[in-house]
């Protein structure tokens, strides 16, 4: 690996650190790229600085990740440690004390060596937003382990965080409209978890002319699939969420029944927003819907959808996964 990006420097000679300067250096320029290519509509900056409005001084933050839609400013602070030792619940603390102080509301805490369980229970009891993720140089270049799925198409932003023991994949699945995001439990490659296990993708669909709205999508994905695969057989399913009498679905569940070769049924959840959908797709091995359609609810039910009117939607949606 070349020369870290300018802007980055060691703040500290921390004697918890367990490899050399030099390589704590290019840690942090790794994660700088990685997050670059995983956000390429972001402005993603190393070693930012915020204004604390508490303490009345400048904070550092080691990548910064901007994006702006429309009314809605989001920014998300990624605080790196390369720790001999595993994060405990003070380097937390201190952590949730800094988004505090420059009003983040969305940090993801990176480490080498994990953390301890008072630590992941106090970032699971906090408001806010925030992750503890395991990154090792070695899959690092994958970026599997920065926590939630952050995607967006035209005017339409998505967050999807990832149930426990899952990791979310950004690796380009190589064919045209190929989904945005896929997720799978921890410990398997994309080709594996496709063959092996519960499989989750997810895509936005901009509501169009000719699909202006989230039964009119369902039904095209429907229509475009019998197309390819005539034995497909397709049943809507009730409302994972409660429906509110006199009030439009918010959602839309369906089973799917394609082909023998899916080695078992895919599950479609369709989450409704003003301006597009978000899809969320899981396929699970035959027999085994009962344990992990809870997770697709789960998935779904902490999804957070926003939009902005400053631009207009797409011409038109060509297939279930454009």
């Amino acid at each position: 690996m070349g020369r870290p990006p300018k802007g980055f420097a060691l703040r500290v000679s921390d004697p918890a650190l367990w490899i050399p300067n030099g390589d704590w250096h290019q840690y942090e320029a790794y994660i700088f790229g990685s997050l670059q290519r995983r956000f390429p509509e972001a402005r993603v900056l190393p070693n930012a600085h915020l204004p604390g409005l508490k303490s009345g001084k400048m904070r550092q933050i080691d990548v910064l990740v901007e994006r702006s839609l429309g009314e809605f400013d989001l920014k998300i602070a990624f605080d790196c440690k390369c720790y001999k030792r595993k994060v405990n619940v003070n380097d937390v603390e201190r952590f949730l004390g800094m988004l505090d102080d420059i009003r983040v509301s969305k940090g993801v805490l990176v480490t080498t060596r994990g953390y301890s369980k008072t630590a992941y229970a106090r970032a699971q009891r906090e408001p806010r937003d925030v992750d503890l993720q395991i990154l090792t140089p070695d899959r690092l270049s994958q970026y599997q382990y920065v926590g939630c799925a952050w995607l967006w198409r035209g005017p339409v932003m998505a967050i999807v965080e990832p149930p426990i023991g899952w990791l979310v994949d950004n690796q380009d699945t190589g064919k045209a409209g190929g989904c945005q995001f896929s997720m799978y439990p921890l410990g398997h490659t994309l080709e594996s978890a496709k063959r092996w296990c519960p499989f989750l993708y997810g895509n936005i669909v901009l509501k169009t002319e000719e699909e202006p709205t989230m039964e009119a999508i369902a039904a095209m994905h429907e229509r475009v699939t019998i197309e390819r695969v005539p034995t497909a057989k397709f049943e809507r399913l009730p409302s994972l969420f409660p429906v509110v009498d006199g009030q439009t679905p918010r959602s839309l569940f369906r089973v799917g029944h394609i082909d023998p070769s899916y080695g078992g049924p895919e599950y479609s959840l369709y989450l409704d927003n003003p301006k597009g959908v978000l899809l969320l797709v899981l396929l699970c091995p035959e027999g085994t819907a009962e344990r992990y359609v809870p997770a697709l609810k789960w998935i779904g039910g902490g999804a957070v959808l926003m939009h902005s009117d400053e631009e207009k939607p797409e011409k038109r949606n060509l297939s279930p996964t454009d």
